[in-house]
């Protein structure tokens, strides 16, 4: 027999809630605050602008606790807020919560959001040291990679998600030998499908194609940071408008994964988790 919503929760409301007390333990209640939550305050009050109260109850002490206070492998965390919940304020100052006093977070989001996450963190978190990562330099990366650095006090890198994922073009290389191609690994001939600009040998399955240097002349930096930089070069990864990058065959999916692997923790962004468009509700 169906019933209605109201009447079932008139009836078993009481039922639910105790259930619900009892089996599932929330990581942050807001009228129960504790020496830890007290510090946390303190810390928010240092920063160039403090939060709204609304925002650190709903948004920043919940998630920095879910990242920082537990000992369970906690890696990552959403944060959803529409637009003008105050998303940026949060997230660093979440970033600023961390514990260790040397600390290299990575922004990752849209190219023309580049600048303003730079300003914002300059006029949130004081002492901070803002690194703009989405120019096609990769001097900075390329120095770490001979010589991994540890931060030096609250370093902000930013970087836009078309930098990231961008990549060279490639083409298929191979050596030809009386009239025929061949593997340049092996020396066996090899018939070449000519729409396929990443062959592979059919004998020594060697890779047959190197980068195009006719054409745009680039390394995907996120390609690069997960390659070439060591596992937790970052302490925390922030990546705004996350929705724009699921689907783990698209290269901003992969590129937010190569990030996620050189990270200790994520904190995801979005004011639409379901993409913002009426398509995708049923996805």
């Amino acid at each position: 027999m169906d019933i209605p919503l109201s009447e079932f929760l008139d009836q078993w409301g009481e039922v639910l809630k105790s259930q619900v007390i009892t089996t599932m333990h929330p990581v942050y209640q807001p009228k129960v605050e504790d020496q830890w939550d007290a510090q946390a305050r303190e810390q928010l009050g240092q920063l160039k602008r403090t939060p709204f109260e609304a925002q650190i109850r709903c948004g920043i002490l919940p998630i920095a606790r879910t990242l920082y206070l537990y000992k369970e492998d906690r890696k990552g965390a959403f944060l959803v807020g529409e637009m003008g919940a105050g998303k940026t304020i949060m997230s660093l100052a979440v970033a600023a919560l961390d514990p260790k006093p040397a600390k290299r977070i990575l922004i990752q989001c849209p190219g023309h959001l580049v600048r303003k996450w730079i300003r914002e963190a300059e006029a949130t978190l004081p002492g901070s040291t803002c690194i703009n990562l989405n120019g096609r330099d990769v001097t900075l990366l390329l120095e770490h990679k001979r010589n991994p650095a540890k931060p030096r006090g609250t370093e902000i890198w930013v970087l836009g998600k078309e930098r990231a994922k961008l990549h060279y073009q490639r083409k298929a290389g191979f050596m030809v030998r009386q009239g025929v191609s061949c593997c340049p690994d092996c020396g066996a001939q090899v018939f070449l499908n000519l729409n396929d600009h990443t062959p592979v040998c059919e004998h020594c399955q060697a890779r047959m194609w190197s980068a195009d240097g006719e054409r745009n002349r680039r390394y995907a930096k996120a390609e690069f940071i997960k390659r070439y930089l060591p596992k937790g070069f970052f302490d925390l990864v922030i990546l705004d408008e996350v929705h724009e990058l699921k689907g783990g065959g698209t290269a901003q999916g992969q590129a937010m994964s190569c990030l996620i692997a050189r990270s200790r923790k994520v904190l995801a962004l979005t004011g639409t988790l379901m993409g913002g468009y009426v398509r995708r509700e049923g996805a």
